[in-house]
């Protein structure tokens, strides 16, 4: 663990490949429960939201209905489908999680 700290301090491991799946706290019991059964890499859970825990891929099919979803697609698409900073930014905005800084 603390080689792998190290390198993700130096920029030699990008620990936000390994994300596949991001929530609320309200998601927490049942991806627990569940966690078995839930295929992917890491589970990405924030406090400050309420939301579903849901995979990164589905969230274009998600923002058909859902502009919450709609923007986050948007985002990670420039990274490829890898969760980032301006999708983490914008998902703790819009339910007013304040992280020091303004949403860009």
């Amino acid at each position: 663990m603390k080689e792998a700290i190290a390198l993700s301090a130096t920029g030699q491991l990008q620990p936000s490949f390994m994300v596949t799946h991001i929530g609320g706290l309200d998601a927490v019991p049942e991806t627990v429960l569940n966690l078995p059964d839930i295929p992917g890499g890491k589970k990405l859970i924030y406090n400050g939201v309420t939301m579903p825990l849901t995979v990164i891929a589905d969230f274009a099919e998600k923002g058909k209905t859902d502009p919450l979803f709609k923007e986050l697609a948007w985002l990670v698409e420039k990274t490829h489908g890898i969760w980032n900073e301006q999708a983490e930014k914008y998902l703790l905005a819009q339910f007013g999680v304040y992280i020091g800084e303004a949403a860009q």
